[in-house]
């Protein structure tokens, strides 16, 4: 009886310990911005970046009307979205991103904000 009742308290804490776990996620938010001056032929592109310390996935996404892009830290592709909600849900390495938001012909100014958890 008292190695069932250690079982089932071990069992108990190990519970307590994966709810607190998933309870201790930290998310992190990143940010690219691209105009552009047609008039001039130039481009200005800003924004944080996205840094996850841990791999993680993304959780949320504002803006990038007309979608985006994500790119590893070496410039690669990593994933692209026309439809920028499709990216909620994707897991990402451990690493740094950068987040480029598409433009149109006619709207030449966008942004996007994408959040992580890991």
């Amino acid at each position: 009886m008292f190695r069932t009742a250690m079982k089932v308290a071990g069992a108990s804490v190990l519970m307590v310990c994966v709810v607190a776990g998933a309870a201790g996620a930290e998310e992190i938010t990143g940010s690219g911005t691209l105009v552009m001056k047609d008039h001039f032929h130039t481009q200005t592109e800003w924004g944080t970046g996205l840094t996850l310390p841990r791999p993680g996935k993304i959780t949320r996404v504002m803006d990038g009307t007309y979608g985006f892009m994500i790119k590893n830290a070496k410039g690669e592709e990593v994933a692209n979205f026309l439809d920028p909600q499709q990216a909620v849900g994707m897991k990402l390495a451990a690493g740094t991103y950068e987040l480029d938001p598409y433009v149109c012909t006619r709207h030449r100014h966008h942004h996007v904000e994408v959040t992580a958890e890991y």
